[in-house]
């Protein structure tokens, strides 16, 4: 039996040319997934750095005022938020007798936000705080 071949080779050069297309295409997709995936890690790594700038932010603000934000530079913000946890000062016993702490401890819990480009993290930490009490003799 003899076929016939005509329009053959037309059929293959447009099978091959959708494939090669969509393989293309394929590929232009997982190089733009790959970028968006390198865009949020280093993000992410910016957000990271600024960590210790935040801690030492809270180290030193004054957490009376509850709330507050801070602008931490390349475009990274610290929104926090203070609770009294709780507040003591400590009795010792000595020889003389029960005697109280000349300092007055506090026990802040903080909730901290760091953001940028809209890439947030979340953190809590306790801060330990005292103060001097001025004592009458």
């Amino acid at each position: 039996m003899l076929y016939n071949h005509r329009g053959f080779l037309l059929l293959e050069v447009l099978i091959a040319g959708l494939i090669l297309t969509s393989s293309i295409a394929a590929s232009m997709y997982l190089f733009k997934m790959g970028y968006e995936h390198l865009q949020r890690a280093n993000e992410s790594n910016i957000v990271s750095t600024k960590l210790t700038d935040a801690m030492n932010i809270i180290k030193t603000t004054d957490l009376t005022k509850e709330t507050g934000s801070e602008y931490l530079g390349s475009d990274v913000t610290l929104h926090w938020k203070a609770q009294l946890i709780e507040k003591i000062r400590p009795t010792y016993q000595s020889f003389e007798g029960p005697f109280q702490s000349p300092n007055e401890n506090y026990l802040y819990k903080v909730d901290f936000v760091l953001e940028f480009k809209g890439v947030k993290r979340d953190y809590s930490i306790n801060v330990f705080r005292f103060k001097r009490v001025v004592t009458d003799f």
